[in-house]
């Protein structure tokens, strides 16, 4: 079955009377259908007992497992529901869990296709709570949709107990996503005035949005042809930018002292050339791929990092002060975890203070994957709600929204949005594309398309988004075999079609009015650059959200 637009509820119906589909959910039956699997090629060291008496939640019987050694690789270390039938529909996974560290509940599919399909994850308490999420079952039948718990982040002990499955109603509501087009004209557009000769017949084009739609880019510093048209293609598609590796440390500075500036310099180049913002990712990543974990930054002492860590913030955001809007402060850090895990997470708050304090006219950002794609929203919640507790300078939430081979199920979109947005800060949507880096774009070029416009419209329609970025426009620059909108010979794809539509058809402003007595021209459009024709006279002009003056 083609899900063509899969809704859900902000407030999630449990049908009434619904029985929990997983056999055996409370252990009570013993360890029927439960299984702790351990990777043979890099075991975990475990102590477990499924179904023992006393363990569950209240005195019940329950799961225990106590962590020794974590696996490698951390996925290593599952424990597995039993199988359960599933429908083309809906459902909310709840179970009860205590310990310490990070549990983390996914959904994934069975050989050949292991592709985790949905996940969240969850740092926990010392005493039972229940944690919960809402899935996809994206394949109907026996076993196909498999629940299991990863154990790897587990600090020594977690107990699991009263693992739940309940469809959450058979009837999708679109309702949300229907509105879409309602939102955007109550949240996207304003009334404006321009100022003109009374009785003057003005024309009025919208040139470029004020809302940020951009690209990673992967500039060359050779113009040779093939750079030129990547760079006009570019420019033709998006009006925001940020670069996809230069800046980040090893990238930039492989060798102390030996700074890329030159390469740097060709973003902050094209930026100002084509009148795009320009944000800057990443100043720190604990990521130790790549052969990042060579890197001489990281080396030494827990003293040693911060001290280059502040060297680095301090030359780096006096540099591109007025050039870079804002900056990735610190990418992926509860998915990548290695510098706090070895210096402490303190390191996180000192970085956004100490580059506050160089560029206080800077946006600061987080930045994680599967907060908004996948359910691990409110771990990220936590984390940056706890940043702000202490006073830390953290103004914007990015989320990356590397779907993979998920569905776009706006209403999961709006209620992932609406966690975030309670923080009150930016959120900008960092990273979008579709497809993986071990298999490709996997779906049609048509389907690609109906995805994009999927999550750009709920995007667009949620009023605490602040932009949208593509990770990567052109298959030969992408980091997704085929996961562009411009395939390698220079093709728009359907989704390249679809986006520029949206933007310069659906979502414009495109009008003619004449001017009052008082000299004014009063219209509603979107915010940005706006070029005005008066007879045979053409001018510039910017109509800025918030203000109803328009001015150069």
């Amino acid at each position: 079955m083609r899900l063509k637009f899969i809704a859900l509820a902000l407030s999630f119906f449990i049908c009434a009377g619904a029985a929990n589909l997983v056999s055996n959910g409370d252990m009570e039956y013993g360890d029927g259908g439960w299984y702790l699997w351990n990777n043979p090629d890099g075991p975990a060291v475990v102590e477990s007992v499924i179904s023992g008496e006393g363990l569950g939640e209240n005195g019940t019987n329950g799961a225990r497992v106590i962590v020794k050694k974590a696996p490698n690789p951390i996925w290593g270390l599952q424990l597995q529901a039993p199988k359960w039938l599933a429908d083309t529909t809906v459902y909310k996974l709840s179970f009860k869990a205590k310990g310490n560290g990070i549990l983390k509940a996914v959904i994934q599919g069975v050989g050949p296709d292991w592709r985790e399909k949905e996940s969240g994850s969850w740092e926990l308490a010392k005493d039972w709570k229940e944690y919960s999420m809402p899935f996809l079952a994206d394949q109907k039948g026996y076993g196909l949709n498999n629940i299991n718990f990863q154990l790897g982040f587990i600090k020594d002990t977690v107990f699991i107990d009263n693992v739940v499955v309940e469809p959450l109603g058979t009837a999708f509501d679109t309702v949300w996503y229907n509105e879409a087009s309602s939102r955007i004209d109550k949240f996207r557009k304003q009334d404006f005035n321009l100022k003109a000769k009374a009785g003057d017949t003005v024309r009025i084009e919208l040139v470029q949005h004020e809302f940020p739609f951009g690209t990673a880019l992967a500039l060359n510093v050779k113009q040779d042809s093939v750079e030129k048209w990547y760079r006009k293609t570019a420019a033709k598609y998006f009006w925001h930018g940020v670069n996809e590796n230069i800046f980040k440390w090893p990238d930039y500075e492989p060798k102390k002292g030996d700074i890329k500036k030159k390469e740097m310099q060709e973003y902050v180049n094209f930026a100002k050339e084509n009148g795009w913002g320009l944000r800057a990712h990443t100043i720190m990543w604990g990521h130790q791929g790549y052969g990042f974990d060579k890197h001489w930054s990281i080396q030494g002492s827990c003293k040693d990092l911060e001290k280059n860590i502040k060297a680095r913030i301090d030359r780096d955001l006096k540099e591109y002060k007025g050039k870079v809007a804002e900056y990735d402060v610190w990418n992926e850090p509860f998915h990548e975890p290695f510098l706090f895990n070895k210096c402490g997470w303190q390191i996180l708050d000192s970085a956004f203070i100490w580059a506050h304090r160089t560029d206080p006219d800077a946006k600061l950002y987080i930045n994680e994957y599967n907060v908004v794609s996948a359910g691990e929203t409110d771990r990220y919640y936590a984390l940056v709600k706890g940043m702000l507790d202490r006073g830390i300078p953290v103004h914007g939430v990015g989320v990356q929204c590397h779907f993979q081979n998920r569905s776009v199920i706006p209403a999961l979109v709006k209620e992932r949005l609406d966690k975030l947005a309670s923080l009150g800060l930016l959120i900008k949507v960092t990273e979008l594309d579709f497809g993986s880096e071990s298999s490709g774009l996997g779906m049609s070029e048509e389907r690609q398309a109906e995805l994009y416009k999927t999550f750009v419209t709920s995007a667009f329609s949620h009023p605490a988004v602040n932009g949208i970025l593509l990770w990567g426009f052109w298959d030969y620059r992408h980091w997704v075999k085929d996961g562009g909108i411009i395939d390698g010979k220079g093709r728009a794809k359907p989704a390249a079609d679809t986006l520029y539509n949206l933007w310069h058809k659906t979502w414009t402003t495109n009008l003619q009015g004449v001017a009052n007595q008082s000299g004014e021209v009063r219209f509603r459009g979107f915010p940005g650059k706006y070029k005005i024709t008066v007879g045979n006279k053409e001018e510039f002009v910017y109509c800025r959200m918030g203000k109803i003056e328009c001015g150069k």
